[in-house]
């Protein structure tokens, strides 16, 4: 059946208009309190409470559609439900006893799940788990190695797992690739800190980590290949499967065996390809951790200096490239790189008379004193090399839990301001983990460095828990 034939045209109406913000709180919240009540529904007096209490954190002067006579807030969130129900979010049922119940339609709970995952502020957050790649392994494998006689369903699960788990890689290889573009969107050295930071505990702690560890798909991969491969070479199971896919197949057991051959197929790929995804989404990883500080160190030079004067003008020619003005912004810096050149020589400009010649005793070579040149591109290099090692972390950060715990950023930017000092934090965020034995947790409160402004984090001691 055609999706706009199940979803009314105006559906979407409350999440395109003015109000959208605050529909949107609303429905979240209701859908909340919904999903915790009675399996038949909830009062819609209990759905107006949390629309009220909703609204009133909201400015007094909040006008809902074009009812501006409206101003109590219990008229605001009846005015509310009337406009989820008019565009066919909820229905509203009356029993015996005159009590008015509300429902969430079928269609409309799926789209609700989806979009509070889509507005998660942390995509793989502590609170949701539906993220963990183990779970759809793990089924998988459980499915395949215990001892159950109707391998048509297993199969069917088994498929549908690994499509799941293949959803969850994707998914996070779309965010890998977001935070990379975000390295050319910000030119700010607190966005790229506060980006790292969300890069750091969202999506390294949460999910990259664990597929490479815990949730590991190595570990029961080759298993998984072998039964799939099992249930191939086996007439029997391929026949039992087969004839259960007979009414999917228009009753056409040859077509019905197929579609059972197909299937495991596309799971003995999925399998045998996810080393050379999980290497590709590795090295986007490396790319994003090394592109960020690099631009960071980059952005901390000095406008004093020749590499902060090379800053400037880079930066300069990036934001006129991204307005569209390519071709000005080049006439614009065109003249600091313009050599004089002569178009007319003369033959004779180019004589230069024989000078006294003298032999000397010993002709060798000897080492030349650094030239400009070559100075500047020393301080070029030294400014742009890391000595800070995970050793070097692990050590420095040794003395500081000896007398605590946990510590703030804030606090070892009190002692130290330097860009030094920046760049140790810098690494502290990318190096944490069960294997440095500590880990990170974002601060709301903001750090005011002399040049900068980026939100605070704390450093603790242990794994997390």
């Amino acid at each position: 059946m055609e999706i706009f034939k199940l979803i009314p045209a105006n559906f979407f109406a409350i999440l395109n208009c003015k109000n959208q913000e605050i529909y949107g709180k609303c429905l979240f919240e209701v859908f909340k309190t919904y999903e915790q009540g009675s399996i038949l529904g909830m009062e819609k007096s209990i759905a107006q409470q949390v629309i009220c209490d909703v609204l009133e954190i909201m400015p007094a002067d909040t006008i809902i559609e074009d009812d501006e006579e409206i101003t109590d807030v219990r008229s605001k969130a009846s005015a509310i439900l009337r406009r989820f129900e008019e565009c066919g979010w909820i229905d509203i049922d009356v029993t015996n006893d005159y009590v008015e119940i509300m429902n969430f339609r079928d269609y409309a709970i799926t789209i609700i799940q989806s979009l509070k995952m889509i507005s998660q502020d942390t995509y793989y957050g502590y609170e949701d788990d539906s993220h963990e790649f183990r779970g759809y392994i793990y089924t998988v494998y459980t499915l395949l190695t215990a001892d159950n006689p109707d391998f048509a369903m297993v199969l069917d699960q088994v498929y549908k797992n690994t499509i799941a788990f293949v959803r969850e890689i994707r998914k996070l290889d779309s965010r890998l690739k977001f935070y990379i573009k975000t390295i050319l969107d910000n030119n700010e050295i607190c966005d790229l800190i506060s980006l790292l930071v969300n890069y750091k505990v969202e999506l390294v702690d949460q999910a990259y980590y664990r597929l490479k560890t815990s949730d590991n798909v190595n570990k029961y991969k080759l298993e998984i290949i072998k039964r799939m491969e099992e249930y191939q070479h086996n007439n029997v199971i391929m026949d039992l499967i087969a004839k259960d896919y007979m009414q999917l197949s228009n009753h056409n057991y040859d077509l019905a065996k197929a579609r059972a051959n197909k299937k495991i197929d596309d799971i003995i790929d999925i399998y045998n390809s996810l080393s050379r995804i999980i290497d590709e989404i590795d090295n986007k990883n490396k790319i994003y951790v090394n592109s960020t500080i690099a631009k960071i160190k980059f952005l901390l030079n000095d406008d004093e200096n020749i590499i902060g004067k090379l800053t400037t003008i880079l930066k300069h020619t990036a934001d006129g490239i991204k307005k569209y003005k390519t071709d000005q912004t080049l006439k614009i810096i065109n003249p600091l790189f313009n050599i004089r050149t002569h178009r007319i020589i003369n033959n004779n400009s180019l004589f230069t008379p024989r000078g006294v010649y003298w032999h000397a005793e010993s002709q060798f070579l000897q080492e030349n004193d650094v030239t400009p040149s070559d100075a500047m591109q020393e301080a070029f290099y030294k400014e742009f090399e890391t000595n800070f090692s995970e050793d070097v972390i692990k050590k420095y950060l040794g003395l500081v839990f000896e007398k605590q715990n946990l510590i703030k950023a804030s606090e070892l930017l009190t002692v130290d301001l330097s860009d030094e000092a920046v760049l140790r934090l810098l690494y502290i965020l990318v190096y944490s983990g069960e294997e440095m034995n500590y880990f990170i947790l974002p601060l709301p409160s903001i750090i005011k460095h002399n040049r900068f402004d980026m939100y605070d984090f704390q450093i603790i001691r242990g794994n997390r828990p």
